[in-house]
C-alpha cells in the first residue's frame, strides 16, 4: 500500500497529466481559440479569492494586486513555494517567475506539444485581476522553465 506522501506524489502527476490532455485537446480542436478560457477560468479563480479569501480588486494599485497574488499562490494555495511578479508600467507588462510550482509538468508538456502553456494558474489569477481592476486583457507572450532549478518565467502583456 503506497504511503500518504506517494499518493500526493501520485495524484500530483495525475492533475498534470489530466491538465495537459483537456488543454492540449481543447487547443487540437480549436486552435488559439482554446485560449479563450483563460478568461473565464481565471474570473472563477478571482471571484473565489475575493469571497473565501478577501482579495481586493477595486481601487487597488495594480502592482499591489500582483504582490498580494504572489502571498495566495504560496501561502493560501501552496501552489509553488515562491512567486514573484512585477509589473512594468511603461511596457504595460507582467513578469512572472514562480518556484517549485505544482503544475510544471503540465506547461512542459503543453509547451513541448508546441501548445501554449495557457493553463498557468498564477497567470490566469493575475491577468483575471489586471483585467478586473483595469479594464484590459492580457495576451501571453513567453514560458521559460529551467527544469533543473524547477523555476517557471511567465510574460504576458496587457492589451489596450
Amino acid at each position: 500500500m503506497a504511503t500518504e506522501e506517494q499518493k500526493k506524489v501520485r495524484q500530483l502527476r495525475l492533475f498534470n497529466d489530466i491538465i495537459f490532455g483537456f488543454a492540449k485537446g481543447l487547443y487540437d480542436l480549436f486552435g488559439d481559440s482554446a485560449l479563450a478560457t483563460v478568461d473565464t477560468i481565471g474570473e472563477d479563480i478571482l471571484e473565489e479569492m475575493e469571497h473565501e479569501l478577501g482579495l481586493e480588486i477595486h481601487g487597488e494599485d495594480p502592482q499591489d494586486i500582483l504582490t498580494e497574488i504572489e502571498r495566495l499562490l504560496v501561502d493560501e494555495y501552496g501552489l509553488c513555494t515562491k512567486a514573484t511578479l512585477q509589473m512594468h508600467p511603461e511596457t504595460h507588462e507582467i513578469d512572472m517567475i514562480c518556484e517549485n510550482c505544482l503544475l510544471t509538468k503540465a506547461t512542459r508538456d503543453l509547451t513541448e506539444a508546441g501548445v501554449p502553456p495557457y493553463t498557468c494558474v498564477p497567470m490566469m489569477m493575475a491577468s483575471a485581476a489586471l483585467h478586473k481592476r483595469l479594464g484590459r486583457k492580457a495576451k501571453l507572450v513567453k514560458v521559460e522553465q529551467d527544469i533543473e532549478n524547477r523555476t517557471c518565467d511567465v510574460d504576458f502583456k496587457l492589451l489596450n
